[in-house]
Formats: structure tokens, sequence, C-alpha cells
């Protein structure tokens, strides 16, 4: 059984959700997309690969994996097309009108503005001069026309010190810009939060930003609500009633932070009520979790406005 008896749960039964859950790859596990059906109580694999960001873009579901291609799926999860690009270390992305996609190119500290059909790189918004991952960009989420992205370091070069907490979110005002255009940013100058340790998954749930704060096992949403988990946090979607939560098994043990007396290696999602501030865990068949996109049964373009 995939819940564990959270369908007989007399605080969970109110759940029907369907969630999207990408995967990347992780040793043995070669990662993958997976559909989450609380209401049928099921799971299913719908794509074996290493899947990171996804985004709905005019009924097609678009996805980055982390071998530098781009997939577009139909409603059906069918495969309709698949673009091999350069070593372009792809995370997150978000749609930005109607036939352009917004794609973290980690590698490059940039963030590439790409043709949502043909997927041809149109032009792009640099944070860095320097074609080596130095602020380790990831997750973006597109609010309006304001652009919000997650990256390990604003200031200087992140891998120099892992430990240290020098993460954070920036928000760039992308009113005047033009997909075909470049647009040099300094992340420094751009800070909506900072001090974070390793965040991921950046999103606006009515007016108010959440994220994870990955390597202090917390999601945070709205100003002060902090959900602790027990490992890494990655992957965030939330409902009116229920926060989902990604857990991830940590790569790098030696990096866990002193503070924590356990660090779980579980892969999977919390499912979390925040009226009162109780969870279960949903275990899955793969080490780590990347993003989760709700779907919503009546119109699947309102996926990439409330749960990305």
């Amino acid at each position: 059984m995939l819940l564990y008896g959270l369908e007989k749960d007399q605080d969970f039964q109110y759940l029907d959700t369907k969630l999207l859950v990408s995967c990347p790859a992780s040793g043995p596990d070669m990662g993958g997309l997976w559909l989450l059906d609380f209401k049928h109580n099921s799971l299913k694999k719908l794509y074996t690969g290493s899947c990171l960001g996804m985004t709905w873009v005019n009924e097609r579901l678009i996805m980055t994996t982390d071998d530098n291609q781009i997939i577009a799926l139909n409603d059906q999860f069918q495969i309709l097309s698949k673009t091999k690009h350069r070593n372009l270390d792809f995370h997150g992305i978000a749609k930005f009108k109607d036939k352009v996609v917004l794609i973290a190119e980690t590698a490059i500290n940039a963030i590439g503005c790409y043709e949502a059909d043909t997927f041809m790189r149109l032009g792009e918004i640099r944070f860095n001069t320097v074609d080596k991952d130095i602020h380790h960009i990831n997750d973006i989420w597109l609010e309006g026309n304001t652009l919000y992205v997650s990256m390990f370091s604003t200031h200087d070069k992140w891998y120099l010190d892992p430990t240290k907490k020098r993460g954070g979110i920036v928000a760039v005002d992308l009113s005047d810009f033009q997909p075909d255009q470049q647009l040099y940013v300094n992340p420094a100058n751009h800070l909506v939060v900072e001090d974070l340790y390793m965040p991921h998954t950046v999103m606006v749930h009515k007016n108010q930003l959440a994220y994870c704060d990955s390597m202090t096992f917390r999601a945070i949403t709205g100003e002060q609500t902090m959900i602790q988990a027990g490992g890494f946090t990655r992957g965030l979607a939330i409902t009116d009633h229920t926060v989902f939560i990604g857990q991830s098994r940590m790569r790098h043990v030696l990096r866990i932070p002193h503070e924590f007396s356990n660090c779980s290696l579980e892969g999977g999602i919390y499912v979390y009520n925040p009226e009162f501030r109780i969870s279960r865990f949903v275990s899955l068949p793969a080490q780590q979790v990347y993003q989760i996109l709700i779907i919503y049964p009546e119109n699947r373009q309102e996926a990439s406005a409330d749960g990305r």
C-alpha cells in the first residue's frame, strides 16, 4: 500500500490530491517521473530518467533532466519530443508568456530563455559572467513579472566552503525584459531572503513566498511558518489544507549540520497539515526528490500557477 493506512487516518481522510514528482538519478537509482494519486492510493512511474524541473505550457508538460535534455510530454504523459543540449546543468524551469520557458543553467550562472515548441535558445539572464558554477542557481519561479531564483551563494563561490550559510533568494523584475535579450544581474543587489543553507524550490502561494532551506531540513511558507523535516528538503507544493514537502537522501554525508542529532536518508514526501501541525511520510522508490507539482483535474494549466 502506498499510503500505509493514510487513507484511513481520520486526520488525512480529506486527501484526494494528485501529484507529479520528479526524481533525479542517484547511484543505482535511475530516477524518474512519478504520479501519486492519494484518492486512489496509487503510485505509478511515468518515465525513467534523471528528472528535474517541470512546468505546464499549453497542455504540455515540459521537463528538464540533469543529462542536459528538455522533454515535452502531452497531458497523458506520453513523450512528444526530446532535445539534447550542451553541458549547462539544467535545473528549474518556469513558463514565461505562452511561447517561452526559462531554464536555470547552473553550470554557467544563467537562466536561459527557450522557445517552448522547438527549445531553441533565444536569450539569457546572467548572474555571473564566468562560465563556471559560482552561485549554484537551482530553482526558479515566475510570479507576474517577478522572477524568483534560489541559489547556494549570492556573493561568492559556493564550493569554497559548502558548509557555510551563504545561500539566498533573489527577485528580478522582468517587466521590460524580452526573451531574445541578454540581461545581467548582480544577485547581491536583488536579495529578498538571505543566510540560507543550500535553498531549493522557491515559489509563491497566496502572495506569500515559500521555499525549502534544504540543509537545515526545513520548509518555510510565508514570513514565519517553518516546518521542520527529518532530512534534506527539496520539492514543495501547497494546497489550502496541505503542504507537500520532498525529502532526499543526502549525497554528501559529511555536510550534515552538526546541530542535528539525526538525519533521515529516506526519499519521499511529507504530507503536512498546517492547521494541526501534523504530518505523515510517504516513502518513494527513489532516493532523490526534486520537484512536486499538483495536477488539477479540471485544468492542468492551474498547476503552473499554484504548484508549478
